[in-house]
């Protein structure tokens, strides 16, 4: 994409746990970049490393190595306050919207709390502030801003939270499966409203999820991961329509269509993801692969470019291998 900007780039992004004597490749080595303005949706399965990455971005948990570049500054090398500074640009919504509030604080306190932390606001401009951010995500800050967080429902909370990552006015919100704990209709209010927010924001979104439909709806591009490497990525619409990659294919095949005539897929992806404490050599995915060959085994695939803003890890592209038969 190169009339794009390019927001957010992560460099060869290394984190590991340790485990008694062991050490659990949880993100082993991706890079991707995240253009201004878009939404990159994040998927796989669980366990692949998904919402690592993102709270490694925010530097909750600590990179093993690698680099991470928000608008032309390096999170990677920051620490203290410019850090936490450096972080105000790029917020965090959590998967569980009641346990990332404050039960004992009051919703109007809540929301501005960044906002008193940097002490950026005071008096009625931090009171205005705050209502209005309460307005935009439909909540009523003179029926509601006193009551505790307790007192409210999951998608009351999600909207709280969402007030709360815009107090600082970021460039950026990391969306750590944030409507996967909601009720379908919920789910669809919340994702209206972040579109909307986007737009009047200009705000850049990083949406991990593992609802295939919800990311294809609001991404612009979609990246894949499978136990802690990046697959494949690309637009949207594209890799829906073509995977290259064939863990996309089973995973997107995984997905059932909202009908109940419909047929079932043939082709399921058995077995369970090897174990990131022993991770497979060469190609991660070649112990499930029906493709696989000893070149997948003893190689490592490399990302590579075959059509315009569409990247893939595999020896044997799915997209190649059917425009050459």
């Amino acid at each position: 994409m190169p009339d794009r900007t390019k927001l957010l780039e992560i460099q060869n992004l290394h984190v590991n746990f340790k485990k008694g004597g062991q050490t659990v490749s949880a993100v082993a080595g991706i890079t991707f970049d995240v253009y201004e303005g878009e939404t990159l949706g994040l998927v796989g399965e669980s366990g692949c490393g998904k919402s690592t990455t993102g709270r490694a971005l925010m530097r909750i948990v600590e990179p093993t190595s690698g680099s991470i570049t928000l608008g032309g500054e390096n999170l990677s090398t920051m620490k203290g306050r410019a850090l936490r500074k450096a972080r105000t640009k790029m917020q965090m919504i959590f998967q569980d919207p009641i346990s990332s509030l404050n039960p004992r604080r009051r919703v109007r306190d809540i929301v501005a709390e960044p906002i008193d932390c940097w002490q950026s606001s005071k008096g009625e401009e931090r009171t205005k502030i705050v209502d209005d951010l309460l307005h935009k995500v439909g909540i009523d800050p003179q029926v509601y801003g006193n009551r505790f967080a307790r007192q409210f429902s999951g998608g009351q909370c999600q909207r709280i939270s969402i007030a709360r990552s815009l107090a600082m006015r970021p460039k950026m919100l990391i969306c750590d499966e944030m409507v996967s704990a909601l009720d379908v209709s919920i789910q669809a209010q919340i994702l209206n409203l972040l579109e909307d927010l986007k737009a009047e924001y200009g705000l850049t979104l990083l949406f991990i999820a593992h609802d295939l439909a919800v990311v294809k709806n609001i991404s612009d591009r979609v990246a894949v991961m499978y136990l802690g490497k990046l697959c494949e990525i690309g637009p949207a619409d594209l890799l829906y329509a073509e995977p290259a990659h064939p863990y996309t294919k089973f995973l997107l095949g995984a997905a059932l269509a909202a009908d109940p005539n419909a047929a079932r897929p043939d082709d399921i992806l058995g077995g369970e993801p090897p174990s990131p404490l022993n991770p497979p050599s060469g190609c991660r995915f070649r112990t499930r692969c029906p493709n696989a060959t000893e070149k997948c085994a003893n190689e490592e695939p490399q990302m590579q470019t075959f059509s315009p803003g569409h990247a893939v890890a595999c020896h044997y592209p799915l997209v190649i291998h059917s425009k050459s038969a």
